[in-house]
């Protein structure tokens, strides 16, 4: 994510985002490892405000990483609770966490709220690829994607509807989301989503206004692309519980072949 209101209105993204239960997300999330054999280890990936991996913190026992792109949104993290700033990396992936983890390896990746959204086809082949040397012999990767029926209703039928929140400075943020009609590609599966934020402070209102570029994945597509790098695929969100957790949302959780058939 590149956009400027990503980049320089931190904030006021982060407001509109954090529209979810983050902490029993991460609780479905840990409770799928063995009591006897825990999570130890977990990064967040596009991990923005890093709301997750702040839920991870307050366990004790976990050893806490993110992964972004902005730096503003690393500072607005570690002012929310992200206790350990050297562990919140900024950069692109997967070079970014390459080059900066060191010999760390993890028992958890998450790629938490649609984030391949963010990134074309072969972004999204590199990444599984790079991710494979950084997972433990338990280690799983969590990656939720768009569920591609809401999607289409929404891209066919947008409706524009301004809701309004606060940010972390107290500005009062009115925005919409799309703010018009939506373009979608049909032979890359793209989406071009006009969104419109009127942010209010010292008594004047800024208008940012930008184009957020969507890549609309089927799980089919990410089984498929798993399956030739050799990860074994579970689809999360068949069961009531995950899907109640990660509405309009479908959840995967991939491993190692070679440690699911020798655990």
């Amino acid at each position: 994510m590149t956009n400027k209101l990503y980049k320089h209105y931190a904030s006021s993204y982060a407001a509109v985002t954090n529209n979810r239960d983050f902490k029993s997300q991460l609780e479905l999330i840990l409770q799928t490892y063995q009591p006897d054999n825990p999570c130890q280890s977990f990064i967040e990936l596009f991990a923005g405000q890093s709301l997750h991996s702040i839920e991870a913190f307050k366990k004790g026992n976990i050893d806490v990483w993110a992964a972004d792109s902005s730096q503003e949104m690393k500072e607005l993290a570690i002012s929310q609770g992200f206790l350990k700033p050297d562990q919140y990396i900024v950069g692109y992936l997967p070079e970014s966490i390459l080059n900066n983890t060191g010999n760390v390896k993890f028992d958890c990746i998450a790629c938490l709220y649609s984030a391949f959204s963010a990134i074309p086809l072969q972004k999204v082949f590199e990444l599984l690829f790079h991710l494979k040397p950084l997972l433990t012999d338990k280690g799983k990767i969590f990656i939720e994607l768009h569920d591609v029926f809401y999607t289409m209703e929404y891209i066919a039928n947008p409706v524009v509807q301004y809701q309004k929140v606060q940010n972390s400075e107290g500005e009062q943020v009115s925005y919409a989301w799309p703010s018009g009609k939506i373009k979608w590609d049909h032979y890359s599966h793209t989406a071009e989503v006009p969104i419109t934020f009127n942010i209010q402070s010292a008594g004047s209102t800024e208008t940012v206004e930008f184009i957020s570029t969507d890549h609309i994945y089927s799980a089919e597509e990410i089984i498929f692309i798993a399956n030739l790098l050799d990860y074994e695929s579970k689809l999360l969100s068949t069961d009531p519980v995950w899907a109640a957790n990660f509405p309009g949302g479908i959840v995967l959780e991939l491993s190692l072949k070679s440690a699911v058939q020798n655990p």
